[in-house]
Formats: C-alpha cells, sequence, structure tokens
C-alpha cells in the first residue's frame, strides 16, 4: 500500500497530480491512496500536516478492507509533500516516543513500511533557502505565513525550526529519545539539477538523520531538474529511474521494470520543460 502526497509549493497541490505514478504502480499490484490536505491560505503548515496525519491514519485503518496491508504501508511525498509528510512521521515519533500508545495514537509510526521523499524540501528554517524561494517567486512574506512565522518574520526564529525536518532531527530532545528508533527506513530521491528544492536539503536531512541512528538511502539522478523524475521522465518513455526505486523500496527488494513507451511526442515534452517554472 502506498500513501502519496502530493507538491504544490504548500498553495497549488492537488491529489489528482499523483494519478501518473499511481497508475504506474497498480500496474505492479500496489493499492495507493491519493491525499489532498489543506493549501495555504485555507490552511498553514502545522494544519497541513494535521491533514496529512488524519490521511494517514484513515489509510492504515482502512486499507484491509480494499486488500492492502496495514503493516506494509509505504508513504511517498513529492516536494512540499515530501516536507509534509516527514514533518508527520517526526512529529508522530515525537509523540509515541513520549508515551503514546498505539491504541491511542491516530496512526502509530512504528507499523510503517517505509517513507519516500521525492525532491522534498528539509530545511524551510535556512535563511539562504528563504532567499532562493523568495527569488524564484514564492514571496518570503508568502512563505513566513504559510510557516505560521508571521508575515514579517517575527515569529521566524521560533516557527521556522519547529517546521524543518532537518532541525527536528538534530534536537537533543529528539536524538536522545527513542523517537529515532521507532521511524521507518527512509529513502530520499532528488535530482542532482533541481533549482526549486535544492537538493542540499536532502543531504542535510539525511546526515541528521544518520546521525540519530535511522536507516536511511540518498539517491541523486544526475541532471535531472524538481520535475523531471516525476513528470517528464515518465511521459518520456524509457527507463523510469524513480518509478524502478520506489518499486524497489515498496517491494523492499532491487526490482527491475520494464522500459515505458513515449507518452506524448517529444516536441511536446520539450515544450513542457520549457515552460514549468519549477
Amino acid at each position: 500500500m502506498v500513501v502519496f502526497v502530493t507538491g504544490g509549493m504548500w498553495i497549488i497541490g492537488y491529489k489528482a497530480w499523483g494519478a501518473l505514478l499511481a497508475r504506474c504502480l497498480m500496474e505492479r499490484g500496489i493499492l495507493v491512496c491519493c491525499l489532498d490536505y489543506r493549501n495555504f491560505p485555507q490552511g498553514t503548515v502545522g494544519e497541513m500536516v494535521a491533514d496529512v496525519g488524519s490521511g494517514i491514519a484513515w489509510v492504515m485503518q482502512n486499507c484491509a478492507e480494499y486488500g492492502g496491508d496495514p503493516n506494509r504501508v509505504t508513504v511517498v511525498g513529492q516536494s512540499a509533500g515530501a516536507h509534509l509528510s516527514a514533518l508527520a512521521i517526526l512529529r508522530q515519533a515525537e509523540w509515541e516516543a513520549s508515551g503514546g500508545t498505539w491504541s491511542e495514537a491516530p496512526w502509530p509510526v512504528s507499523r510503517l513500511h517505509a517513507f519516500i521523499g521525492v525532491s522534498g524540501v528539509y530545511e524551510p528554517d535556512n535563511r539562504d533557502f528563504v532567499e532562493h524561494m523568495n527569488a524564484k517567486g514564492l514571496y518570503r512574506e508568502v512563505f513566513w505565513s504559510i510557516m505560521e512565522a508571521g508575515l514579517s518574520g517575527a515569529r521566524a526564529n521560533e516557527a521556522l525550526p519547529r517546521a524543518s525536518p532537518v532541525a527536528i532531527a538534530r534536537k537533543p530532545a529528539f536524538t536522545q529519545s527513542r523517537a529515532p528508533s521507532l521511524l521507518p527506513p527512509i529513502t530520499l530521491l532528488h535530482g542532482d539539477k533541481d533549482q526549486s528544492a535544492l537538493p542540499s536539503g536532502s543531504k542535510a536531512f539525511a546526515a541528521a538523520l544518520r546521525d540519530a541512528k535511522v536507516a536511511i538511502v540518498e539517491r541523486y539522478y544526475t541532471g535531472k531538474s524538481h520535475t523531471d523524475p516525476f513528470v517528464e521522465d515518465p511521459i518520456s518513455g524509457g527507463k523510469d529511474l524513480l518509478l524502478q526505486d520506489i518499486i524497489s523500496t515498496v517491494f523492499g527488494t532491487p526490482q527491475e521494470i520494464p522500459t515505458r513507451k513515449r507518452m506524448i511526442p517529444s516536441v511536446l515534452i520539450a515544450l513542457a520543460r520549457w515552460c514549468i517554472p519549477f
């Protein structure tokens, strides 16, 4: 069972964006549930994380009715969805480590099979990242508001670390608790030419998790942008490395998948690469 959490810069995410991946996974006998969460300004990061947690809880409680195994649930988050999923999983691990029990918890993170973060944002408290996103069009005032730091960023020093998977994974209160041992194996996948969610964020998150003794796998796709592994490559046909890595993680063993046919003419794919702002 895969729970997919879409990206969209916390503003334009929609569950149907997972349809292409879901179709490919279903061909391998994997059930897929694509979650929605409140976008800004209808919600801020805390409410988005709560929505993601509620969705994961529903899947774990109900997937058996659809033929899924509640002990083989893998969460896959992409871009902002990877950020929100990582936050949900880390916060749930903190809750369980503080004394919460499975019967009381909305969902037991310790029973997740795996977490896969694709092109994720993991350092919203990094000032360079905030300025980078401002230059890309996600203006700092909007970004601060999403992350509950206030329109002027007055609460940035307090709010941004709470919204940062890297900061949480480095906290002594986290690393010195049972929380790291409750986390599922984590796989981080990222294009090394991503100019939106910088791959340095995945590297920092992986390093923090590794220091906390969490099982972590990293893979960086040479020459790939923010959307290449998730959008352009699947419709271009050929070898789909991202799909292969996701399926391998879901099944727990290396998987070889056949090359895929091109879905639309190459000229349209080239035009899409030129137009996509990410």
